[in-house]
């Protein structure tokens, strides 16, 4: 009990002392082509995949806020977490598609794709000066909603899925006053989504999986308490 005492004495005095920013930020986010494909295994059909190839998503406005906390005794090093949101839209485009080995031109119908973000800094990094590069990187939490807009044949109900991927981050901050500043920063995110839509064919699930490879740019304001 004595050292459980201490500890969070300890504990209480560090973050006392510890330097505690908060962050709000807007920009873009770009996803690069890439393939998807819908999971299709019915008892009639058997299994017949849809492989769609090269698929285009669209770019969209990013929102978030992060908070961090700097370590007392060394205060290059931080820790860090945001929330953050984005969409990863598919427009209707002709793509190639591969089902049971035989690839050929076919339409895919506009899809949203909306994802929140948890993302756990676990390391901040920074240089302290005139200008201040900094690196973040660590785990995040994706949740993926998808809701198919053109497809007939899937329904409308909007699907979800919660999986794990990892966040990276680089980026300069311009103090303009004792404790406010301002950044922008590059950062890179990996989650690989299956979430589960409905077929107006058949009573079958239809998973549809992708990896989103999302590139960020983002333009923020820093203050520290």
């Amino acid at each position: 009990m004595r050292l459980l005492i201490s500890l969070l004495a300890l504990l209480t005095a560090a973050t006392a002392h510890a330097e505690w920013t908060a962050d709000v930020y807007a920009g873009g986010a770009h996803t690069p082509r890439s393939n998807m494909t819908l999971l299709v295994n019915t008892a009639f059909s058997g299994q017949a995949d849809h492989e769609f190839h090269n698929v285009r998503w669209e770019n969209s406005l990013e929102l978030g806020a992060r908070a961090s906390w700097w370590l007392p005794s060394a205060p290059w090093y931080g820790v860090g977490v945001e929330f953050f949101h984005f969409d990863a839209d598919i427009p209707s485009q002709t793509v190639d598609t591969t089902i049971r080995g035989t690839t050929a031109p076919a339409t895919l119908g506009e899809i949203d794709v909306s994802v929140m973000t948890l993302a756990f800094d676990l390391v901040r990094l920074r240089y302290r000066g005139a200008l201040q590069p900094y690196f973040n990187a660590g785990p995040a939490l994706f949740r993926v909603k998808v809701t198919n807009k053109g497809n007939s044949e899937l329904t409308n109900k909007p699907a979800t899925d919660t999986a794990w991927g990892y966040l990276l981050g680089a980026g300069v901050a311009w103090p303009f006053a004792k404790n406010a500043a301002l950044f922008s920063e590059f950062r890179y995110s990996h989650v690989k989504a299956e979430p589960v839509l409905e077929s107006t064919l058949s009573p079958a699930s239809i998973p549809l999986r992708f990896d989103l490879n999302t590139q960020h740019l983002i333009v923020g304001l820093n203050y520290a308490f």
